[in-house]
């Protein structure tokens, strides 16, 4: 609907300054007859332009509409296994009684709530680009402790936490999709054993690391799509660019301070969305 509207205009001010040159400097007009045919051809020039847009971004928003059906239709099959699986577990744990089936039992458990947040993420991930994510209110620090608990079960990393209430209105699976890297990044860039420190004051959250760091000629580059500082670990380096590009978005303002051989500090000042 933006792009449409962004065509609509600069057709309209496209036709707008034609119309002038044409009756002003090539047919010369004069002031009286020059203002009443360009109000006389207003009404033509919108309605040109309206029609001009419809036309061009009709095959578009078709296709738009077929692939948001197609998307709804595929998660929703994908969800049903994931309801049956779920409702099978609930019934085996009521029949199971043995201390083995019972671990055997927790451990699909397990898998599938891994698969379940999966289904969720990628659920998200369809919806955002077909349209906007209803905004919502929350508290940011229940978010990061579900999100450290689920990261503790890794056993690679200490966790301090000294997180005080925030509640915010935003996209609440964005920011935890945005947690979640930072959390990974923090994880992966510092030692095993090492402590990772989460705090939130006021309306800033930050997280910081005790890991390898980053030059400061390189924190420039950081947030540009598959930029990896080390790319002796694994990943894609796109998780700096999706944290940003939602911080854009939802109007929270990130900044990094980083040395190298010491470490890294991300916060998140949510000051503009705080309720």
């Amino acid at each position: 609907m933006k792009k449409q509207l962004i065509a609509l205009f600069i057709i309209i001010v496209f036709l707008l300054f034609g119309l002038h040159y044409l009756l002003f400097v090539r047919l010369d007009f004069v002031k009286n007859n020059y203002i009443l045919s360009f109000i006389l051809l207003i009404p033509a020039i919108f309605f040109s332009a309206y029609a001009f847009t419809i036309i061009a971004f009709e095959p578009k928003e078709m296709q738009d509409r077929m692939l948001e059906h197609l998307v709804k239709e595929s998660l929703h099959e994908i969800n049903l296994p994931i309801s049956t699986i779920e409702a099978n577990i609930k019934m085996l744990e009521k029949k199971t009684s043995e201390e083995k089936d019972l671990k055997r039992i927790n451990r699909i458990k397990e898998a599938l709530d891994r698969l379940e947040r999966l289904y969720k993420m990628l659920a998200y991930n369809i919806k955002k680009e077909i349209y906007d994510i209803e905004k919502e209110e929350f508290r940011v620090d229940e978010l990061v402790k579900n999100r450290v608990e689920f990261f503790k079960e890794l056993n690679r990393n200490n966790f301090i936490l000294n997180l005080k209430q925030l509640r915010v209105k935003a996209d609440k699976i964005g920011l935890e999709q945005v947690i979640d890297n930072i959390i990974e990044n923090a994880m992966k860039y510092s030692k095993k054993g090492s402590s990772i420190e989460i705090g939130i004051e006021d309306s800033l959250l930050y997280i910081k690391d005790n890991g390898i760091g980053i030059e400061q000629e390189k924190l420039p580059f950081i947030f540009q799509r598959y930029y990896q500082e080390d790319n002796t670990n694994e990943g894609e380096g796109i998780g700096l660019s999706i944290v940003k590009k939602y911080c854009d978005i939802q109007g929270v303002r990130l900044n990094i301070e980083s040395k190298k051989g010491i470490g890294t500090k991300v916060s998140f000042d949510f000051k503009k969305i705080k309720v």
